[in-house]
This record gives C-alpha cells, sequence and structure tokens, in this order.
C-alpha cells in the first residue's frame, strides 16, 4: 500500500492502528531495515500492518512500503496542505513527552492504580462524620491551617504570611500557607481543612508518580520502562504509607518538590549549545528555580536535600569533562535556575520571614558551589581535560571548603552536626533505624524487591553517566538517597521516585529477557514510539512478572500504613471524652488530654482543637506512669489535666499504671484507693482506658474514735464494672472524712455500723462534702 489516501482511509477505520504505526515509523526512519523486535508493538497487530501492504518484507527484515506516504497520512491532510497551520516548532519545544492514545490512557490507568494503593484507609480516615488524620503530627499542621483559616484573611497578604507563629515559620511555613489556600479556595470551616489535610498526601503522591514517569522516559526514550516505572512506585511500601489518604505530615509536600528538582535538572543536563536558544531549556531552567525554592520553603531540613542539586552538578561537570565537552553549556541553565530559586528562597525570609537565614540561604551555598564546580571543570576542559585532575582538585576544594565553613560560621557548623547527629543517633525510634538494621529488615519492608529489581541498573549506569549526560542527575539522586536511607528509614520516601526509574529498568529488561516484549534500547535522544496494546498473553506473562516482583510490596503497603493510622480505641477514646467534655461545658486547658505522646495531639484535637504541642504529655506522661502514688500529682494537674488516657498493653507492677489500670483505682492490700481519677470510659477492645482528674467528693461522717471506717461502692461505667473501695481512720473525736473519685451509693462500714450515702457525679466533680 503506497498511496497516502489509503493509509489514511485503513487509519480511519482502524484507529487503533495509529500508535503501532507511528512506532514503526519511528524505528524505519532510523534504520533501512529491520526486524520484529525492533519495534515495540505485539505481533498481532504487526501481522496486521503486514497483510494491509503498510509494511512489506525486504529479505529476513521489514520496511515501510512507502515512509513518505506513512508520514503525510500520520501527519494529517490538514497540516500536509497548509503547512503555516504548524506551529513553529521553536515556540513549541518545550512539552512533555508526547502521550498518544494508548499511552495516555495506560498512564491514566498506572496513575489511578498509584491513587487507590494509598486511598485504601478511606475507612479509618472518615468515622461518624469526622476526618481523622493517621499519625500524631499531621495534627498539627491541622491546629494551623484551621486557626489561620478561622481568621478569614485574604490569601497571600504578605503581612498575613508574616504573621505565622514561630513554629511555623521557622518549621514549615509554605506547607501550611499552601493548604490554607487551597482550604479557602475551596470553602471555610474545619471540614473543608479535614478534607484538603486528607486527601493531599493523595493528590501530591498522584503528581509525584507524572513526575518519576518523565524522568523514566527522559532518561530512557523508553514509554514502557516509564510505565513499569509508576507501577513498581506505586507499590513501594516507605512511600506509599507516607502518601496514603490522612497522612497529613510534611513529607508528601517534600516529596513533591524533589520529584520536580530531579526531572527540571535531567532536562536540563542535556542541553547541547543548540538547545541553549529554545524556550523549552529555559522553561526548565524556571521550574528547576521554583521547585528549588519551593523545596526551600517547605521544610526545615530542606538543605540535607537540596545538597542532592550540588552533587548532581558536580558529576554532571565531571561526567563533561570525561566526555571531552564544555560543561558550561549544560551548567549556563542549570545556574540561572539555581539563581531563581536562590532568590525566592532568600525573598521568603527577607520579606515574611520564612525560615532562619541558615535554611533560606542554602539554595544561595548550593548556587555558589556549583558555580565553583562548573568554573573548575571549564578550566580543567580548557588545559588538561583530563577528569582524574578534575577529581582530584574537586576533592581538595570540598575538603577546603568544608574546614574554611567550619572556621567562618561556628554555629552553623554545630547546627550541621547536631543534624547528622539526629540522622545517625542511635534511639528507639523506628524511623532513625538504617535501612539495612537487621531487627527491622527496613530494605524488604520498606522497599520490597524494588532495590533488588534496581541495583543492577543503578551499577551499570554509574558507567552510562558517563557517556550520556541525562543519566548523570539521577545517577546522583538515587546514590545519594540510598546513602541517607542506609543511615535512617526516614529517608526512603525521598529515594523512592528516583529508584522507581532504575526499577523500571528492572523490570522491562527482565521482561525482555523471558521474551515477552522487545529488548530495551537505551537512547534518551530518540523520538518517544507509542505504546501499544499487547496481545492477551503477553499482557498475562507482564501482569505475572509484576505479581511476583511486586508481591512482598503489595502486602507490605497496607500493612506498613495500618501502623499509621489512628487505632479504633484511640478515635473511640477521643470521641467518649469530647462528648463528656461538651457536655459539661468545659474549656482548655481544663479538658486537656494526658496521654502517651505520640497519640497526643488526636486527643487533643478532638476534644479541644488545642492540638499544636505535646511537649507536656512527653515530659509528664511516663513519669505519672512509674510514680507510686497517682494522687500525689493531683496538685500539679489541677487546672492543667483534664482527663488521662492509659494504654492497657504495657507490663508494669507497683506503679500508678499498674493501680490504675488493674483496681480502677480501688484500694488494694499494699495501695490506698485513690481519690483524684475517676475511671470514666474502656473501649469494648480493652485497649485504651479513661480517667477524669477530679477533686473528689469529701465523705464525711462520725464513728468510734480512732475506727477503721470503710467506704464501698459498685461501679459501672462504659467497657467496665468494679468495686471500688477507700479507708480511712476517724481521728481522736471520732469524726472522719475521706475522699471519693466515684459516683455512686456508699455502703459506710465501721466494726458497729454499716450505713449508706449517695454521692452523685456533681459532687465528685465539684469537690462537695457529703455526710454519711
Amino acid at each position: 500500500m503506497s498511496e497516502e489516501g489509503d493509509i489514511c482511509a485503513v487509519l480511519e477505520e482502524r484507529p487503533d492502528l495509529r500508535d503501532a504505526l507511528e512506532s514503526v515509523a519511528v524505528v524505519d526512519s532510523e534504520r533501512d531495515t529491520w526486524t520484529f523486535e525492533d519495534v515495540s508493538i505485539d505481533s498481532g497487530t504487526f501481522g496486521e500492518l503486514v497483510s494491509i501492504g503498510i509494511v512489506e518484507s525486504a529479505g529476513d527484515e521489514y520496511r515501510l512500503a512507502d515512509p513518505d506516504a506513512t508520514a503525510a497520512a500520520l501527519a494529517g491532510e490538514d497540516a500536509m496542505a497548509d503547512p503555516s497551520s504548524t506551529l513553529d516548532t521553536s515556540l513549541s519545544s518545550f512539552q512533555f513527552p508526547a502521550l498518544h492514545r494508548t499511552t495516555t490512557l495506560a498512564l491514566t490507568a498506572a496513575l489511578a492504580f498509584v491513587a487507590l494503593v494509598r486511598i485504601h484507609p478511606l475507612r479509618s480516615a472518615y468515622r461518624d462524620g469526622n476526618v481523622v488524620l493517621s499519625g500524631n503530627d499531621p495534627y498539627y499542621y491541622r491546629y494551623w491551617v484551621e486557626r489561620v483559616l478561622a481568621e478569614n484573611q485574604l490569601v497571600f497578604r504578605l503581612d498575613v504570611l508574616a504573621a505565622f507563629p514561630n513554629g511555623v515559620t521557622k518549621g514549615e511555613p509554605l506547607l501550611v500557607a499552601t493548604l490554607w489556600w487551597v482550604s479557602k479556595l475551596l470553602g471555610d470551616g474545619a471540614a473543608i481543612v479535614g478534607d484538603v489535610m486528607a486527601w493531599y498526601p493523595v493528590v501530591t503522591a498522584v503528581i509525584s508518580a507524572v513526575f518519576v514517569y518523565l524522568l523514566a522516559v527522559t532518561v530512557t526514550g523508553d514509554r514502557r520502562v516509564g510505565l513499569a516505572a509508576v507501577l513498581l512506585f506505586a507499590i513501594i511500601p516507605g512511600h506509599a504509607m507516607r502518601t496514603s489518604l490522612g497522612f497529613a505530615d510534611h513529607h508528601a509536600f517534600d516529596y513533591l518538590w524533589l520529584g520536580a528538582t530531579a526531572y527540571t535538572l535531567t532536562v536540563l543536563a542535556g542541553t547541547d549549545q543548540d538547545g541553549l536558544t529554545t524556550p523549552r531549556t529555559w522553561f526548565a531552567s524556571a521550574g528547576l528555580g521554583i521547585a528549588v525554592a519551593g523545596q526551600t520553603l517547605a521544610w526545615e531540613a530542606a538543605p540535607l536535600l537540596i545538597a542532592a542539586v550540588g552533587l548532581a552538578v558536580a558529576a554532571l561537570a565531571l561526567a563533561a569533562v570525561d566526555r571531552a565537552e564544555s560543561p558550561l553549556v549544560p551548567g549556563a541553565p542549570i545556574l540561572t535556575g539555581l539563581t531563581i530559586g536562590a532568590g525566592f528562597a532568600a525573598a521568603g525570609h527577607v520579606v515574611v520571614g520564612w525560615h532562619t537565614p541558615r535554611v533560606a540561604f542554602s539554595p544561595a551555598l548550593v548556587l555558589g558551589g556549583s558555580a565553583l564546580a562548573l568554573v573548575v571543570a571549564e578550566v580543567v576542559y580548557r588545559t588538561t581535560g583530563d577528569a582524574p585532575h578534575l577529581l582530584a582538585i574537586d576533592a581538595v576544594l570540598a575538603l577546603v571548603g568544608i574546614l574554611a565553613f567550619r572556621e567562618a560560621r561556628p554555629d552553623d557548623w554545630e547546627a550541621l552536626l547536631r543534624g547528622t547527629g539526629r540522622i545517625t543517633a542511635e534511639r528507639n525510634i523506628a524511623e532513625t533505624v538504617g535501612l539495612f538494621d537487621p531487627d527491622s529488615l527496613g530494605v524488604l519492608l520498606l522497599l520490597g524487591f524494588t532495590l533488588v529489581l534496581a541495583l543492577p541498573a543503578m551499577v551499570s549506569g554509574v558507567q552510562r553517566a558517563r557517556t550520556v549526560p541525562k543519566w548523570t542527575i539521577p545517577m546522583a539522586y538515587v546514590w545519594y538517597f540510598f546513602g541517607l536511607a542506609t543511615l535512617s528509614v526516614r529517608f526512603v520516601g525521598e529515594l523512592a521516585p528516583i529508584l522507581a526509574v532504575f526499577a523500571g529498568v528492572g523490570f522491562v529488561r527482565l521482561a525482555a529477557w523471558i521474551d515477552a516484549i522487545g529488548p530495551l534500547d537505551i537512547d534518551p535522544n530518540r523520538a518517544l514510539p507509542g505504546l501499544t496494546i499487547p496481545d492477551r498473553q503477553t499482557l498475562g506473562t507482564l501482569a505475572l512478572i509484576f505479581l511476583l516482583v511486586g508481591s512482598l510490596g503489595i502486602v507490605q503497603v497496607p500493612v506498613k500504613t495500618s501502623q499509621i493510622t489512628i487505632e479504633d480505641s484511640t478515635y473511640q477514646s477521643a470521641a467518649y471524652v469530647a462528648n463528656n467534655s461538651a457536655h459539661l461545658n468545659q474549656s482548655y486547658p481544663d479538658n486537656y488530654v494526658l496521654s502517651q505522646s505520640g497519640r497526643n495531639r488526636v486527643y487533643n484535637y478532638f476534644v479541644s482543637g488545642e492540638s499544636e504541642s505535646y511537649s507536656y504529655a512527653r515530659q509528664t506522661y511516663g513519669g505519672f506512669l512509674r510514680s507510686p502514688d497517682a494522687d500525689e500529682w493531683y496538685g500539679q494537674f489541677d487546672g492543667r489535666v483534664g482527663y488521662v488516657v492509659l494504654s492497657t498493653d504495657l507490663n508494669a507492677t507497683a506503679t500508678t499504671y499498674a493501680h490504675l489500670t488493674n483496681d480502677y483505682g480501688s484500694r488494694t492490700p499494699d495501695q490506698a484507693g485513690l481519690a483524684h481519677f475517676r475511671p470514666l470510659y474502656a473501649t469494648p477492645d480493652g485497649e485504651k482506658l479513661t480517667y477524669q482528674v477530679v477533686p473528689g467528693a469529701n465523705l464525711t461522717g462520725r464513728a468510734t474514735a480512732n475506727e477503721t471506717v470503710t467506704v464501698r461502692t459498685n461501679v459501672t461505667i462504659p467497657g467496665a464494672s468494679f468495686i471500688y473501695e477507700r479507708q480511712t481512720t476517724a481521728d481522736t473525736a471520732g469524726d472522719y472524712s475521706v475522699r471519693v473519685a466515684n459516683p455512686g451509693t456508699y455502703t459506710i462500714k465501721t466494726a458497729n455500723e454499716t450505713s449508706k450515702v449517695t454521692v452523685s457525679a456533681a459532687a465528685v466533680r465539684n469537690g462537695t462534702t457529703v455526710e454519711g
């Protein structure tokens, strides 16, 4: 078939063949003849193209029967008839890799899979009309977003942005501001904030997956790798956990900027002399600046993340000299982008007071280091041209720079050491252990088999980065964050999107090795052929491979996510206390909930809305539980603590904790009964027990001088029933007084007499005297 009209007719009748024909046309334009293995289409579609006559045999190989007619048919009659209808490529050169119909559908499905993996805690996030965020820290951001939104300020006003509290401005100001802006756009009120915060991690995960796809196809020139990378990215447990529905911590926001930074840097790394005149390059340069500034203003530890930019630029300069190329060609737009980023980050500090100078001016430090690395590389390129010379010079300059920084900025140096110490410190916190810690098995439980699949590509990519500039950036990033993750698994989330790219390469190579698909020929500079729908057998084989390599990740994602969702017992206790406090018309701090620090913000958010800090719980809770007598703490708690929530799964004896969980504060042979802690609620599963801190009713009466008086009542609360007993001794005049923490009908027993008296709940709360 050699007529353009005939080919157009075929495509009009069979539009599903267009993507396959475009793939064939790309290969045919590069080679005179080719084999079936050279094109990325399935055998059934290929057979149709041959039988129709669009593709013809050439000995043992194949070729297009009429390449010009095929190109004209694919371009469309309108474009051929009127060349002016096609945009000037110089004006449209900045674009994401073109998405064909099949490719678009496949990528959309992959992105939907990313979202579905992260929204499975839906029932945990939405309970009884409440939005229950996962973890503890998200309630800190929820507190501040609701507070700023309640003030009904206009968005983007500098005085409002500058008025953020110190904890926000020096922590995650851009995150709080962004969540506020989005909530303001969608409406007002705490309900809107809850929805926005619950869904924002999922949205950022999907956007991050887009960057994973773009990065993968940019460095490989193969859409199959991009699709595989997105699917594998979806099931990396360490990332899926931190971007799951409801986990509105700062991590998901950081990952978004990290993906944007890595992608724009990779685009700029491939800039040649001609690329310096195209808008695409300078759009990417501006994008890099925005991404670096966003990364910096998003988190107080951002310097640790943008340090990867400086490392990548140094590696890019070294590789350029190794290839006998000028490093300033790709370096010029990169430095421009870093200048933009440094300017925006500095403006955030100078204009609205966001972050300390140490954080806000860190992009300027990266800019200076990158500029020095590029200039030194250019000098070596124009003189010896020897990459080992440059490597030695860089090593010396790095050492001199570290020493000069230590001497010139001793305070900043101490801060750097403290930050490093926090990463490497051996503490009993899960996220501070290393990736290869034998007790935690983080390399498997947080990464699944992704690292195993990616590692060969990571190793071989080091050599590839020497010859292909675009590979330098992901190589620097993946090894940098892999190194950080080996020190602390908290960086698995930063590692995940870059690691997924290399895992995508490994997946396609594995599939090609068993002849499920055509071979992988990495060429970042070729035109991207569209994806085609494989036949049923091939699709089944690929699905089976994915299930095998992704099995551990698929299993671990819900396991890891469940570890951060709020337990039923925690939510039930918080809801009960909230209802009790509302019934009593209490306000903060009279209704403050003392609990284990890791859930303290959860309780206090639902009870009073005051979830800014858990420092009081962290400083007080452990000492209270270990004390021999809970009533000794009443003086400290009065006016400061309204409720105490205990977890019943601890193992402690002869302490306040044991007395409250085993005996509900009643008298035992070893301990006196408690007067100020009223059992209020036990969860149905028995995991949590809630107490109200009360003055206790003062039960008084007369007995024989120096006689022992025992008071006892049966108490029933939601989830538990018990006998509460206290004992006292009458004075020499026969008067006795004993405080009781529970309402009820008490039996008062002395040696010669038994009587009854009723104590009301109000008397217990108010410290009222009740005569026996």
